[in-house]
């Protein structure tokens, strides 16, 4: 009589509140982030539950890219538009990865921090709403048009000092931008698809506020050690055919230590969990 060997059940993946009460990763947790921990398990439950991608990332490394939120002391509130995780598609290893990535509003509140900016503002420009002069190199509202074609993204600085610097993209200027940074983007174009948030307007509209934020800030701003770290662990990236694209960095933001804290910390390596 021939025997039917029995398939054993895939074993269920961890929820996100079933792998931060491991014990391991409870105690990782207390150590590192204190009275801060509390709230970043209430807040990774409810990113988790809330996006079926990152369900879908390991526990381990969306836990990991979370951090990089807390250390900069930056809400994960997707309605606050100040810090994201957004789970990206790796094809070629045919898994979902997170990607921490700082909104607009983080870099103004990370600039605010150091008491020295006046103003701090990205804005898109339509038609008819400002004029430029090429020789002092200034802006000047007309008038404002909000039902206008986006010709343009603005972002201006005016430092306590009385400094001031504005840096200007056209529509032109930033598809150009957009075509070369993203893979997916030149996918969009030649297979009239839309998965890139380029291709998707009210999320075009937050890349070229935060393109032309970012270049102004690193060409003219005043860079504390915050926004220096929060520019170099934005991952600005986005799903590609082969892969991952080529700018893609998961380098993890780690918390600082506290001085007062005489006892070392147990390490603990979360990719063994």
């Amino acid at each position: 009589m021939t025997q039917v060997a029995k398939q054993s059940a895939p074993v269920a993946k961890r929820s996100m509140a079933q792998f931060l009460a491991l014990p391991v990763v409870s105690e990782n947790l207390e150590s590192t982030l204190k009275d801060k921990k509390s709230a970043f398990v209430s807040n990774l439950i409810a990113l988790s539950e809330s996006d079926a991608s990152l369900q879908q990332c390991d526990s381990a490394a969306l836990m990991k890219c979370a951090m990089n939120a807390t250390a900069l002391d930056l809400p994960l509130s997707k309605s606050l538009g100040h810090a994201y995780v957004i789970a990206y598609k790796n094809n070629k290893k045919g898994i979902f990865e997170p990607s921490f990535q700082i909104g607009t509003r983080g870099l103004i509140q990370l600039a605010l921090r150091t008491n020295m900016y006046h103003r701090l503002n990205a804005v898109e420009v339509r038609e008819g709403e400002i004029e430029h002069d090429k020789f002092t190199q200034e802006f000047k509202i007309i008038r404002q048009n909000p039902k206008g074609k986006i010709v343009g993204y603005l972002a201006l600085l005016k430092l306590l000092s009385g400094f001031e610097a504005s840096v200007y993209m056209t529509e032109e200027q930033m598809e150009a931008h957009a075509f070369q940074y993203s893979k997916v983007y030149q996918s969009d174009k030649k297979y009239n698809s839309k998965k890139s948030l380029w291709s998707n307007p009210a999320e075009r509209h937050k890349m070229g506020c935060k393109t032309v934020f970012k270049k102004l800030l690193s060409t003219y701003g005043l860079l504390s050690t915050e926004i220096q770290e929060a520019m170099t662990k934005d991952s600005v990236v986005e799903e590609t055919m082969d892969g991952v694209a080529e700018d893609v960095t998961y380098t993890e933001v780690k918390p600082q230590a506290d001085p007062t804290e005489k006892k070392e910390a147990k390490k603990v390596n979360l990719n063994d969990i």
